[in-house]
């Protein structure tokens, strides 16, 4: 299964490079540096493998790959690695290892562009749905007795009842996306600019489809948690920073210029720098549009979405530990256990 993530991951890499340029996963079919151009070797692109064997350089022109992309291919394989560890054998671990997709997708989408895909939020939505509605048919008409038991037990909702399941996968996915909604709208008000972004709305929809709506409670109080603590933190560090280097204060955090897209060795996404070094033409700058912090954000403002990504995965696995302990020390949540 480690294995099987990683090479997943090398996909997962080609979607966060292409999504957000509105291109396609399926081409260019073979991989390039991104800086000269040349075609990489099969050899050259083993997930994992070859950026260690290489250093990180390319072979022909030794030019550095980003090493971001490695760690998404070992992070994927790794977080893989955990949903089979608590689901094992069951039908539960490839739908999970779906849900699992997406929020890596779109993590890294959001803080490379501060944008979600909708094919990647409001199609994992859709997905966790249809996987709620034919869990509680196979539960409900027994069917399939393998698909019902096998599902059912793992689903974080098994106690509400077969039906009870799809309603749940529908209720949370309103609940995370008009949550999240009224939150932007009300800090809209208070601090008289965008306080909430759609893609994270649509993101949290999709969570709660696959988490429920008790799931969904508790990924935006985590969500929350993760966000405010990890925010201070940085503010901290920046405040430390500047009193003991005062000659850095007011530098603005989005650097001075364009950041290019990189693309790992380990990924078939991997394109030259630029269409020149493709084609061997002059490359039209309006087609590769350049990636900027948006302005006006500091260090510390950081996307709501991986936060919900984070909780999401969490919850998704630990939801059942995480109510008990809940239910055991704040009796007030007693309703929610019984539910």
């Amino acid at each position: 299964m480690f294995c099987f993530g990683a090479v997943w991951g090398s996909f997962f890499n080609v979607c966060i490079y292409r999504l957000p340029l509105g291109r396609g996963v399926n081409t260019p079919s073979r991989s390039f540096c991104p800086t000269c151009g040349t075609m990489i070797a099969w050899y050259d692109n083993i997930p994992l493998v070859s950026y260690v064997a290489l250093g990180g350089l390319c072979r022909h022109c030794g030019c550095r790959i980003n090493i971001r992309y490695w760690l998404v291919e070992l992070l994927t394989a790794v977080l893989f690695t955990a949903v089979f560890w608590v689901h094992r054998y069951s039908l539960a671990t490839p739908l999970f290892l779906f849900f699992t997709a997406v929020l890596i997708v779109s993590t890294f989408t959001d803080l490379d562009h501060w944008i979600i895909p909708d094919s990647v939020s409001l199609g994992g939505a859709v997905a966790g749905i249809v996987a709620a509605l034919a869990i509680s048919v196979a539960a409900a008409t027994g069917r399939w007795p393998h698909l019902g038991r096998s599902l059912y037990v793992a689903y974080p909702f098994a106690t509400m009842g077969p039906w009870g399941i799809a309603a749940s996968a529908v209720t949370g996915a309103a609940l995370g996306f008009f949550s999240l909604w009224l939150v932007g709208v009300l800090g809209t008000l208070a601090f008289r600019k965008e306080a909430m972004g759609m893609g994270d709305m649509k993101l949290f929809a999709c969570v709660g489809a696959f988490v429920g709506w008790q799931g969904s409670l508790l990924v935006l109080a985590l969500a929350s948690f993760i966000g405010a603590t990890l925010g201070l933190s940085l503010m901290s560090a920046q405040w430390i920073v500047a009193k003991l280097f005062p000659a850095t204060a007011g530098v603005p955090a989005e650097g001075p210029g364009p950041v290019r897209l990189e693309t790992p060795p380990g990924s078939p996404d991997q394109q030259p720098a630029s269409a020149e070094a493709a084609s061997g033409s002059p490359a039209d700058p309006s087609t590769t549009p350049p990636r900027r912090r948006p302005k006006g954000r500091q260090l510390h403002h950081l996307p709501f979405g991986p936060y919900i990504a984070v909780a999401g995965y969490v919850v998704a696995l630990f939801y059942r530990p995480m109510t008990e302990w809940l239910i055991n020390h704040l009796l007030i949540l007693d309703w929610l256990g019984r539910r």
